[in-house]
């Protein structure tokens, strides 16, 4: 299977992959061994259906289901377009105003092992995606900084309420009046180790209290420097899926009118050789002997 090398920093293009045909298993623990190596897997040039986008993100693991929609969202500006063509039923969107770099999820025990998004509807105006290589800045990170760090953990927060995503959640903005389950927090290690990956991640997003701010920018700002981060400019047909925990990603600006209609999925595990990894409790060492047992590099 081979690959072309999307930047220096993380992700390959898959080059002779015919996505629209069923994988041996061979094949597909090929597609994830290159998923680990590289955190981000691009298909393009093909015209995948929906089905061809769930039977291939299925190679990874078992699909996270969403609770209205099956198992697919949508990243879009538009509107009242539902899941069967029904112009009446909307289908279940995000915002579209900018997107702070972040990864899916943190605000729980178990952030998503990864995401895949299938461009529907663009054009060479929408919006790029930017990715960011959380296993690559830990690597790179200064020495004093890493062992300040060593010990530290960070409280990753939503308020599941809005839509809002171009400003960072604050405890001290949170709404009063909140609804009971309305605002979600988890605390994570800064250095996290996801149950699927060999090595540890730069796991801090946006900022958190006063007197942590100071250190939070300088690790965020080491992550999303110009030499870790890729920009992916969509065409349509494209297939990409990342990893949810290696990567973060950010959305630089509002999507604006250009058409912007893309199909979501998240996995809620991975697969192995083995079986389905379990998870534990997130990010501890408990995880990651329970990897190597599963074998996940399979």
């Amino acid at each position: 299977m081979r690959g072309r090398p999307l930047s220096d920093a993380l992700g390959i293009e898959l080059l002779d992959f015919d996505i629209t045909r069923p994988c041996s298993p061979e094949d597909q623990a090929e597609l994830r061994r290159l998923f680990l190596e590289h955190h981000l897997l691009l298909v393009r040039g093909q015209n995948p259906s929906n089905e061809d986008q769930n039977r291939f993100t299925q190679y990874f693991g078992p699909l996270s289901a969403m609770q209205d929609n099956g198992d697919a969202g949508y990243v879009s500006n538009k509107t009242n377009v539902g899941p069967a063509g029904d112009k009446n039923t909307p289908i279940k969107v995000t915002g579209t105003e900018k997107l702070l770099w972040h990864a899916d999820g943190t605000y729980g025990p178990h952030p998503g092992i990864g995401t895949s998004l299938l461009a529907k509807e663009v054009s060479p105006e929408s919006t790029p995606t930017l990715f960011a290589n959380a296993v690559r800045a830990l690597e790179t990170l200064p020495a004093d900084l890493r062992a300040r760090i060593e010990t530290l953990r960070a409280v990753h927060m939503r308020d599941t309420g809005t839509a809002r995503t171009s400003v960072p959640f604050r405890d001290t903005l949170m709404p009063k009046d909140a609804a009971p389950g309305q605002i979600r927090s988890y605390e994570h290690p800064v250095i996290y180790q996801g149950p699927h990956l060999e090595k540890p991640v730069l796991y801090v997003v946006g900022l958190d209290r006063a007197e942590g701010d100071a250190l939070l920018e300088t690790l965020r700002n080491h992550v999303t420097r110009p030499d870790n981060v890729y920009t992916h400019h969509w065409q349509v047909g494209d297939i990409v899926i990342w990893d949810n925990i290696a990567l973060q990603h950010c959305r630089p600006a509002d999507m604006g009118t250009a058409p912007r209609h893309l199909r979501r999925l998240s996995l809620d595990g991975w697969n192995t050789g083995k079986g389905v990894l379990e998870w534990f409790a997130a990010g501890t060492q408990r995880d990651v002997e329970q990897m190597r047992r599963a074998g996940v590099a399979a």
